[in-house]
């Protein structure tokens, strides 16, 4: 679906110098490139058109600095800032000629975000992966741009809101990136929700700038994330199986065995154990150790003491 076309006739120079032009003097320049003709189309956004269904009536017209034309509307950009939207509303202007404020330092990629946060609306690029690092990067960018405006992210990107699950869908490939840019402007809801998806990275991978951006306070309880799985798991470990009642087959002594068999599995996964140790590794590290065990009462006590480990692991924290 193609943008929708605005058409600039002869007269929009001299409009222009009536409108309520915001954040630049260039405007002449802008206008003369794009007036060669008698009518010169502006492209619409596809989202943010006139009067959406569903939307407030629009009363106030966005300029990116690439010539993309957005609608919205005074009421509810100025309930969701703080500072008037950057001092550049409410405008004065009756007309809807009069109601268009030029943005020249914002492109219209990350205009759309802005505006996607602030009415929850869906992107008009649906990716169901999500995307690359290089379009994470350009919706944390439109991100950024909301405080200039007043609106703190952490008040309009939230749970079930179509840009909250666009960025969630990052989580899988890049998760230090997203919980970075979570904690950046401690937006709580989504930080938990990317936290499990950092379980299976190495912690060495958070780099200065990705802990600078994360805050002392969502590093610090990324690891602790990391360090409690693996206490939790490391105090599964030291419980050996119980010993069951002596037989004459199986005396205590002979038990003595499978102990030493399971700690010997247990001490070759002390030095494997992750925050993401999977279940597969433990169930294979201790049947390896004790898999020659032949007294049946032995392997009954072994397999309840190993699936109450695997049980309580699968069960373990997940998110900060």
């Amino acid at each position: 679906m193609l943008p929708q076309q605005h058409d600039l006739d002869s007269d929009t120079p001299s409009i222009l110098r009536s409108l309520q032009i915001a954040e630049t003097e260039d405007i002449a320049d802008l206008v003369a490139a794009r007036t060669q003709s008698s009518a010169v189309p502006i492209p619409i956004s596809q989202n943010f058109g006139h009067n959406v269904t569903g939307r407030p009536p629009s009363d106030v017209m966005f300029l990116s600095k690439d010539c993309l034309l957005f609608y919205a509307d005074e009421h509810t950009l100025l309930q969701s800032s703080n500072n008037n939207f950057k001092g550049l509303l409410p405008l004065n202007g009756q007309e809807m000629e009069e109601r268009i404020i030029f943005l020249k330092d914002l492109a219209s990629s990350e205009l759309e975000i802005i505006l996607q946060a602030i009415y929850h609306a869906p992107s008009s690029k649906e990716n169901p992966t999500g995307g690359n690092l290089d379009d994470f990067r350009m919706l944390a960018r439109g991100i950024g741009w909301l405080p200039t405006f007043g609106v703190p992210p952490k008040s309009v990107v939230l749970p079930f809101t179509p840009l909250f699950d666009r960025i969630l869908l990052f989580a899988p490939l890049y998760p230090l990136e997203v919980y970075a840019l979570a904690g950046q402007y401690g937006m709580e809801d989504l930080a938990v929700a990317v936290s499990t998806h950092t379980i299976p990275v190495e912690l060495w991978n958070v780099t200065e700038e990705l802990a600078e951006r994360m805050g002392a306070s969502y590093l610090l309880r990324l690891f602790r994330l990391h360090m409690e799985r693996e206490s939790i798991l490391k105090a599964q470990l030291e419980m050996s199986p119980d010993l069951h009642a002596p037989t004459e087959e199986c005396g205590f002594d002979d038990q003595r065995a499978l102990k030493r068999k399971w700690n010997t599995g247990v001490a070759f996964l002390a030095a494997k154990i992750k925050a993401d140790t999977s279940t597969t590794l433990i169930r294979e590290a201790l049947m390896a150790h004790t898999g020659d065990i032949t007294c049946e009462d032995c392997v009954k006590a072994r397999d309840t003491r190993l699936n109450s480990i695997l049980s309580e692991w699968s069960l373990a924290v997940r998110s900060i």
